[in-house]
């Protein structure tokens, strides 16, 4: 699964990005699996607090239904979204316990994943690494305008987007968390970090004293 693994920016940035996916195996098992992904949303409850996003490719995200809702639709794959590695760490420490017997696949700062792992007694099956962008990347929008675009591995987040929201926050029209939030809609499967996106727009904007 590699459509959150291309997430770009600095390390500071990504800090505040990791993203967990559930995802039964359609050769292994899916099939009878619906109960159990029912109670990852029950688990995935109990640590609300450090979760930013979430949802499932074939209802939503966040913004339009709550976990109780989403448990009760058609789940194949669930994203949730954890602002620092303390949330995410704590949730897959339930995971681990619970022992579900589903794939669980992590994409974040490889180093910090890494030692999340070992932390709880965890040994990763496979490493995916991004190669970056290649090509002619000349034609590729502003890094910053990526660092908010790549959290959406479908690329329903448009650069267009990202730049008419910079203009109306700058015009006072909308708040960086109110961008945020808007921009984050688009990200159907709740993979979108609207957190992290929040303060690239501070920086975008201009509002962030370095």
């Amino acid at each position: 699964m590699t459509h959150t693994l291309h997430r770009t920016g600095d390390t500071d940035s990504l800090q505040m990005d990791f993203v967990l996916l559930v995802l039964p195996d359609k050769d292994f098992n899916a099939e009878g699996s619906s109960e159990k992904m029912k109670q990852f949303w029950d688990l995935f409850s109990r640590h609300q607090g450090g979760i930013v996003n979430y949802g499932n490719c074939s209802s939503g995200n966040s913004h339009r239904f709550s976990i109780a809702d989403l448990k009760e639709t058609k789940n194949s794959i669930l994203n949730v979204v954890f602002k620092d590695r303390g949330g995410l760490k704590a949730c897959l420490q339930e995971i681990k316990d619970r022992d579900f017997g589903i794939s669980i696949i992590i994409s974040g700062l490889y180093e910090e994943v890494r030692k999340i792992c070992d932390e709880i007694g965890l040994s990763p099956h496979t490493v995916g690494v991004s190669l970056g962008f290649h090509g002619k990347t000349e034609k590729l929008p502003d890094n910053r305008v990526l660092d908010i675009t790549t959290m959406c591995g479908h690329h329903m987040v448009s650069h267009n987007l990202v730049g008419k929201m910079v203009k109306e926050i700058n015009d006072k029209k909308r708040t960086c968390n109110e961008a945020a939030t808007e921009l984050s809609k688009q990200c159907v499967c709740g993979a979108f970090n609207p957190f992290r996106a929040e303060k690239i727009l501070e920086k975008m904007a201009g509002l962030m004293v370095e």
